[in-house]
């Protein structure tokens, strides 16, 4: 069952490419402040649309249009991300000021903490989208648990995983190749003109912001927040 909703996610993620270029430039242009609330505002959009669908269904991406919607629920959601990250880092910045054995507890906790927080967020949104984008219901902690043993503690954590796992693998597979492929053009520039060396690493520079900002942090955006919103299913 997990492994069909990864499935589902990245078939789902690739479906429409004009989606996934605009939510490219929300992206790119993220230190805006507003564009990065609408980033997470159509993040929003897609968990509360996979709330209510099927597993390996034929669902595409939700159109971009009520940008004001768009916006406000681009706040929620940093505003319930920012509560249930809130304890692991005021944890994580007292760490900084300690050293030694003190040091090393405050990491630990606040990893732990990190953790817990962030699996209980996974369930916190889409329990938000799936109760009429109630701020109440993203809190409601004991209704949160509930859905997580429903999904089962094991699989949920799994789940979770998972999902951490294969972005972070996509994020360096792609990486990888972009590396190589640059670093070959470099070597070929180089052969020609020593002088262009700079100006090529500038270049690689550029496009690997470019397509890791417009291509590959998009799509995975959209395979998360299809997974969580088809993991919470399994439990509502």
């Amino acid at each position: 069952m997990i492994l069909d909703i990864y499935k589902d996610a990245f078939e789902f993620s690739g479906r429409k490419i004009p989606n996934l270029l605009i939510l490219g430039v929300l992206s790119f242009l993220y230190f805006l402040i507003i564009p990065g609330i609408l980033f997470y505002g159509y993040e929003y959009r897609v968990i509360k649309q996979s709330t209510q669908s099927m597993i390996n269904g034929k669902d595409e991406p939700p159109k971009f249009d009520d940008f004001k919607k768009m916006f406000i629920d681009g706040l929620k959601y940093i505003a319930v991300a920012i509560v249930y990250l809130l304890i692991p880092i005021i944890i994580f910045i007292a760490a900084s000021f300690t050293q030694g054995a003190v040091n090393v507890v405050l990491i630990i906790l606040g990893i732990i903490v990190g953790i817990i927080s962030n699996l209980l967020l996974c369930v916190a949104i889409p329990h938000m989208a799936n109760n009429d984008d109630s701020l109440s219901s993203a809190f409601s902690i004991s209704e949160i648990t509930k859905i997580i043993a429903s999904i089962g503690y094991g699989r949920f954590l799994l789940a979770f995983i998972g999902i951490v796992l294969i972005s972070a693998v996509v994020f360096a597979v792609v990486f990888v190749l972009l590396m190589i492929v640059l670093v070959l053009l470099t070597g070929v520039s180089a052969s020609f003109s020593i002088g262009s060396v700079e100006s090529m690493g500038l270049v690689s520079n550029i496009v690997m912001n470019a397509v890791l900002l417009f291509i590959v942090a998009p799509y995975m955006a959209l395979f998360q927040s299809r997974c969580v919103g088809l993991l919470y299913n399994l439990g509502s």
